[in-house]
């Protein structure tokens, strides 16, 4: 790949078989809450602040576990490699479309085609994952 390198933070909420997604602004892929890093962020601290941004919600104490760090494709950006680490984990209150996000979709992780399009993160890393767990 010859274009540019995305460091991003994202967060998986499962629940009663659900994954949470989200459609930002001025996209039509779904994607992860989640987002890019501020300066002297760490992983963590990027996720707790994305998921406020982004969901109004909190992130459950206790509940946050490391899923991975993925290398895929970037949803919305040409000819940009996406490096993801990914958290997975439960929320304190009802998730809400905030900030950049417009849309929320809950997708079952179990169907074999989903009726939105969804980011390369979700199809060929995390969807795999959770369907073997």
């Amino acid at each position: 790949m010859s274009g540019s390198v995305l460091h991003v933070v994202a967060y998986a909420v499962v629940e009663n078989q659900q994954l949470l997604t989200v459609r930002k602004k001025n996209t039509h892929k779904f994607m992860f809450p989640g987002g890019k890093f501020q300066p002297g962020e760490n992983a963590k601290a990027a996720i707790q602040r994305e998921v406020r941004e982004e969901l109004s919600c909190e992130i459950a104490p206790g509940t946050i576990e490391l899923l991975g760090k993925y290398v895929t494709t970037a949803a919305n950006e040409a000819d940009t490699e996406l490096v993801a680490t990914v958290f997975q984990g439960d929320l304190i209150g009802t998730p809400t479309a905030s900030n950049e996000i417009v849309e929320l979709q809950w997708i079952p992780i179990m169907a074999e085609d989903y009726v939105i399009e969804l980011a390369p993160l979700i199809t060929d890393c995390i969807l795999p994952q959770l369907r073997m767990s």
